[in-house]
Parts: C-alpha cells; structure tokens; sequence
C-alpha cells in the first residue's frame, strides 16, 4: 500500500477512536448526571453538527472526486491499462495512481463524514427517545 493509503487509514483509525471516546465519555456521564444527560447530550450534538457543517465544502468536493475517478475508471479497461504497462507508459500509470490514491483520499472522507452523521443520528434518536419516555411518564 501506498505512503498515502496509509496514512488515509490511520487518519479513518484515529477519528474512528476519537469518536467512539467521545461517545463512551458522554455515555458514562448521561447515566452519571440524571437530570443533566439531556443538556450535555445537546451540547455534545451541536459540537458534531458543527463539525459536519465546516466539512460540508470539503465533502462535496470529495463526492466530485471519487465520482470522477469513477467515471474515469470506467473507461480504463483492463486492455487500456494492459497495453499502457506494456507500452511502458509511465506517464499515464502514474497519472491513474495519482488519481487512484485521490480517490481514496477522498472515500475516506466521505466515510469520516458518515461516521459524524451516524453519530448526530444516535445522539437525536436518543434525545427523541427521552422525549417520548417523558410524554409516556406524565
């Protein structure tokens, strides 16, 4: 793999971590605070809708490049790509790889950005959870 695939994984592992730290940080205070969980879990869901909102440029230009990639891919049969790697085209395998490795880059954002929406998700299904056991209690 690439110096630049890996280090895409490990920017995907670390955030993976940080999320799950964060989420096992706010668990752990919601049954700790009772009264105070709803406020904190707010509080926490602002942060996360935040940070999808200051990466929503960056993703939309990350969707148009995996997009392209694909579309150029589509194109490159396995008889284009034969014949450039016997022709000994450098110049176009490296400019596949760059693109290749830009693909990548840019899935791994995509992915970071589901993560962040799967994770505003739990936090507003949990909020509507406890406003639904409320209406249930009164």
């Amino acid at each position: 793999m690439s110096e630049a695939i890996n280090r895409f994984c490990e920017d995907l592992r670390v955030k993976l971590t940080a999320i799950d730290d964060a989420l096992r940080g706010l668990e752990s205070k919601i049954e700790s605070s009772g009264r105070q969980a709803q406020q904190q879990v707010r509080d926490h869901l602002e942060k996360v809708r935040d940070r999808i909102e200051q990466r929503r440029a960056d993703l939309q230009a990350a969707h148009a490049q995996f997009n392209n990639w694909i579309e150029e891919e589509k194109s490159n049969t396995q008889e284009k790509i034969s014949a450039l790697k016997n022709k000994l085209d450098k110049e176009k395998l490296e400019r596949r790889a760059d693109s290749a490795e830009r693909s990548a880059a840019a899935a791994v954002l995509i992915a970071a950005a589901a993560i962040d929406d799967a994770e505003q998700a739990s936090l507003e299904a949990w909020l509507a959870r406890q406003d639904a056991d409320f209406a249930e209690a009164s």
